[in-house]
């Protein structure tokens, strides 16, 4: 029964971390030209698609770490 409590905690993180990952890809490709005008504008304009691109890394990550660990594939040491 533990297994099983595991096995569905790692896919719930899965689906905690796909669901922004899925959201933030989406959100880049409908909203490109904005992302575009934005970063053309100038002055301190260019954090925002710098910090897209974190939140992407840091969802993107959490989201691919989760979903090995719930298939139960591991690195080798």
């Amino acid at each position: 029964m533990a297994r099983t409590k595991t096995h569905s905690s790692a896919w719930r993180k899965v689906g905690l971390y796909g669901i922004p990952t899925l959201a933030l890809y989406a959100g880049l490709y409908v909203f490109e030209v904005q992302m575009i005008d934005i970063c053309q504008q100038g002055r301190w304009n260019f954090i925002v698609p710098i910090a897209f691109a974190f939140a992407v890394s840091y969802f993107h990550g959490g989201f691919t770490s989760s979903f090995w660990d719930a298939l139960g594939i591991k690195a080798k040491n």
